[in-house]
């Protein structure tokens, strides 16, 4: 990406001859979008997703990835930052709340019928062509035909038919789960339902009604999965790690990972690297 820009717009096969550490594990801080043709597997944070079909894949912002027998697999890319997409947008634009964002728990791989292609990709086609040959406005242009690419994407998913209600309450969850991830770190139900105003019980309730798992249990499960992370893609020590994650010491954080995975955190490294490597 452009440091003047924070938006990249190319496509797989360029990007996988040019960078071929994308076929390795990596992480980055920034948003990619996949329009893809093809066969092959995309691992993204320790699930490993079949392409088959016409599809969508997304990566969000510190997952761990990498592309798998790639094969054919071709089409256009993007990546943006955060800050690119909400530039000058309304305060009612937010990108955290498109339904591709990994905390939304919904795939990050969509499979889409032909019309979808086509009109992905038209617009996909829109914002190349501003990208390549820049001339007045072209920024604007291009943040814009990226929200309206985003935006058409949540009608990729399933449709919803709920209440007034019980949409509330899964705007409840899905805030919940923004937040856990923006402040992973923090493991007290308490100081999460403080941040979005409300009771910790109606913060229980809801996200009990709604996923079947308290929060206190997504939280645990949020920690993990950033302990995974770290272990996988860097060279941290355990210690260094339970640390980072705000354990008081490296006995608990390793009895935390062991009764959590059934392996210590030196055999997960271990494991996931010969996996990687296999």
């Amino acid at each position: 990406m452009t440091p003047a820009t924070s938006i990249f717009v190319g496509t797989f096969e360029e990007s996988v001859q040019q960078r071929p550490n994308r076929l390795m594990i990596h992480r980055h801080d920034y948003f990619e979008l996949f329009l893809l043709e093809g066969k092959g597997e995309h691992f993204n944070d320790f699930q490993v997703y079949i392409i088959e079909k016409p599809s969508i894949v997304c990566v969000s912002p510190g997952q761990v990835h990498f592309w798998k027998d790639k094969q054919s697999l071709r089409g256009p890319m993007i990546c943006f930052t955060q800050e690119f997409v909400e530039k000058y947008a309304s305060n009612d634009y937010s990108l955290l709340q498109h339904r591709f964002w990994f905390p939304a728990g919904n795939s990050p791989v969509i499979e889409v019928s032909k019309d979808q292609v086509r009109e992905t990709g038209l617009l996909i086609e829109e914002v190349q062509r501003e990208f390549n040959r820049p001339a007045e406005g072209s920024d604007r242009i291009v943040r814009l035909l990226l929200q309206l690419i985003l935006l058409k994407m949540n009608r990729f998913y399933p449709s919803e038919n709920r209440s007034q209600s019980s949409r509330r309450e899964a705007q409840l969850v899905r805030d919940f789960l923004v937040n856990l991830q923006l402040n992973v770190r923090e493991s007290s139900v308490s100081s999460h339902a403080a941040m979005l105003g409300v009771s910790p019980e109606t913060l229980s309730e809801t996200v009990k009604k709604e996923t079947g798992k308290t929060p206190g249990t997504m939280i645990r499960e949020r920690i993990l999965l950033e302990a995974k992370r770290l272990l996988l893609h860097t060279s941290l020590s355990v210690a260094e790690i339970g640390y980072d994650l705000r354990f008081k010491d490296p006995s608990y954080f390793n009895r935390f990972f062991r009764r959590s995975t059934g392996d210590t955190p030196v055999e997960f490294r271990k494991q996931c690297q010969l996996h990687a490597t296999g």
